[in-house]
């Protein structure tokens, strides 16, 4: 954009947004047309196993249901992972700060006499805090000894996943019970449903109040502005006098906490004790919907909408015929693919700046 005066810059940055909605929704068709050549290709019945992977989730109140409490979890994981991507740091860390907030919350849950009214407030408290030590320890790595925070933050993932593993066989498991699970929550500390009959929980509010407060931290806030300056360009943010290694780390912590706020929410809404035997996977589906959106928490809601639906579709075609659940697995990789490919529309992108460029200058 070297040249351009300010309306022609301000033009190119509207354009290139616009031009990032076009390659989503281009990704999302070109994956949905390779997923129905995948089902006329494997299935018997491709005319019905098509409808009811893309009609099927919304043919009953408790398959739409199931989308939303799919949503849940991601809203959280999602936001996190935007505000430290935005942050110029790749934290994979989120995946095991959902698993430690959860357990961090159980932690408290189990513990019965605590009165209502502050008994969630105090296992939330615990899940955002676990959380966030676990993302502020390769971030902190990163500042202090220069450890690449995208191997310290893997490796982060398995040893919070041993060491919950640990903590729940040998300190927090039930005796009384057949498998593997903590102690039974107090319903002191268990999160209402929504919706009777379902498992819509209040998690789904909070959810949304994390979404809302991720976005105006980013975009209306110095720490947002400073965030995003960095993961734009250090080296200017250096110059511009920002505090680069206290601004990354603090941004970590609070991604952590979003995550581990997000475990404390999805067990204590949906469970009545721990048993996750390993990682959930909602911090890599956070990362997936984090490039989706462009790293715009505002967009992570309709990004988890699309994931959870096509999941949804997936578990009907799984009971309803022989079609694999890998064919959702494929549908995401394509997605992801083409979002990330620039280049689709790249010419057209780079003809519609030029051509308003040159209208300003007229």
């Amino acid at each position: 954009m070297k040249g351009l005066g300010n309306k022609s810059v301000q033009t190119a940055v509207d354009i290139e947004r616009r031009y990032d909605f076009y390659r989503t929704v281009l990704s999302i068709l070109i994956a949905f047309f390779i997923t129905i050549i995948l089902i006329f290709s494997i299935s018997s019945v491709p005319l019905k196993d098509l409808f009811s992977f893309l009609v099927g989730p919304w043919q009953s109140l408790y398959r739409i249901s199931n989308i939303i409490e799919k949503v849940i979890p991601l809203l959280f994981t999602g936001a996190a992972v935007c505000l430290m991507f935005k942050g110029g740091q790749p934290n994979l860390a989120v995946e095991s700060a959902f698993y430690i907030g959860a357990l961090a919350g159980t932690a408290v849950a189990t513990v019965q006499g605590i009165p209502p009214a502050i008994h969630f407030l105090l296992c939330a408290a615990a899940g955002a805090a676990a959380g966030a030590v676990v993302c502020g320890i390769p971030a902190y790595l990163g500042v202090r000894f220069h450890v690449m925070v995208l191997v310290s933050s893997m490796m982060m993932n398995y040893i919070v996943m041993l060491t919950g593993q640990y903590l729940l066989q040998y300190h927090m498991v039930d005796p009384s019970l057949g498998h593997v699970a903590s102690y039974e929550y107090a319903p002191s500390a268990r999160l209402p449903f929504l919706f009777p009959g379902t498992k819509i929980h209040f998690g789904l509010v909070i959810g949304i109040l994390v979404i809302v407060f991720t976005s105006i931290l980013m975009f209306k806030t110095k720490l947002g502005y400073r965030a995003r300056t960095i993961g734009e360009n250090v080296s200017f943010a250096k110059y511009s006098g920002i505090k680069v290694g206290g601004t990354a780390i603090l941004i970590q912590l609070m991604g952590g906490a979003m995550a581990g706020l997000g475990g404390t929410c999805e067990t204590l809404g949906i469970n009545n004790r721990f048993a996750y035997g390993g990682l959930t996977s909602h911090g890599w589906d956070g990362i997936m919907l984090a490039v989706i959106a462009g790293n715009d928490p505002k967009k992570i809601p309709l990004a988890a909408l699309f994931l959870a639906y096509i999941r949804t579709g997936a578990d009907i075609l799984n009971r309803s015929s022989s079609m694999p659940t890998e064919v959702v697995k494929i549908i995401q990789a394509i997605v992801i693919a083409l979002i990330c490919a620039k280049g689709i529309l790249s010419k057209r992108e780079y003809k519609a700046i030029i051509k308003n460029a040159k209208a300003d200058e007229a």
